[in-house]
């Protein structure tokens, strides 16, 4: 029998359980309802890609981590259920849809528009101070050696240049799109995907950097393009269902079981 990878239990019949993602505790002081802080956590989660396509999400496991009740965190999945991004079990809590072709194909082309937007954007405000935080993020990209990092690196780089557009609907409407698709970054392959990014990356900063918005777009819509066009074809050809699946196979990933 093969063994657990790096980070996952074997749990009866074949089932995976996939270590949880360190997820930040709720705030108790802070103004902002639990429900919500619940809410913005799980979908920060996944928009880094710390939570895999048909990994389960359940209220007890969650409510325990973050620190909270069951029932914000209940409402904060049903929540992101509505989104589109988790499906509803019974019994068995939520688990992260897994996106087909043709769904991904539609959400890369719409990133393509927003973030290309966001860069162009980007290039008359960014300061010496963010291009050098780039350069030191795209660094430590260039030399990650794990899944998560790359994901998290890639994730806090490019949300960097795209909060400096400074358009606030732009941007949130960047965040709806990769919420939804960052859990498919995990059938990334990673060998190669940090050679080819990172080179994106850097002539990104550079036009970033000489205030081209032009050379800029260009390169993160690139950088969108190659990336699907590595996803792809790993995905199911059909899109799964948003809401009310169960009898998911003993295989279904497991986060917080």
């Amino acid at each position: 029998m093969a063994k657990p990878e790096e980070g996952q239990t074997r749990r009866g019949r074949g089932r995976v359980q996939i270590a949880a993602p360190a997820l930040a505790p709720v705030d108790p002081a802070s103004r902002e309802p639990a429900e919500r802080q619940v809410y913005r956590i799980i979908r920060q989660a996944l928009m880094q890609g710390l939570i895999p396509p048909g990994g389960t999400l359940t209220s007890r496991s969650l409510a325990q981590q973050l620190n909270v009740s069951t029932q914000p965190v209940r409402d904060a999945l049903k929540r992101l259920e509505a989104d589109g991004v988790l499906v509803g079990r019974p019994q068995s809590g939520f688990y992260v849809r897994d996106l087909g072709q043709s769904e991904f194909a539609e959400l890369t082309e719409i990133c393509v528009r927003l973030e290309g937007l966001a860069a162009h954007r980007a290039a008359a405000f960014v300061t010496k101070d963010d291009i050098a935080t780039l350069r030191r993020m795209n660094d430590a990209f260039s030399q990650a050696e794990h899944l998560p990092d790359l994901l998290d690196l890639n994730y806090q780089l490019h949300f960097l240049i795209y909060s400096r557009a400074r358009m606030p609907q732009l941007l949130n409407m960047i965040r709806n799109t990769w919420v939804k698709i960052g859990p498919a970054l995990h059938h990334i392959p990673i060998t190669g995907k940090a050679e080819f990014a990172a080179i994106l990356h850097a002539a990104c900063i550079d036009a970033l950097a000489a205030r081209d918005g032009e050379a800029a777009e260009a390169m993160i819509r690139e950088d969108i393009t190659k990336t699907s066009q590595m996803i792809i074809t790993l995905l199911p050809r059909h899109d799964a269902p948003s809401s009310g699946l169960a009898g998911q196979p003993d295989e279904t990933e497991s986060l917080f079981d």
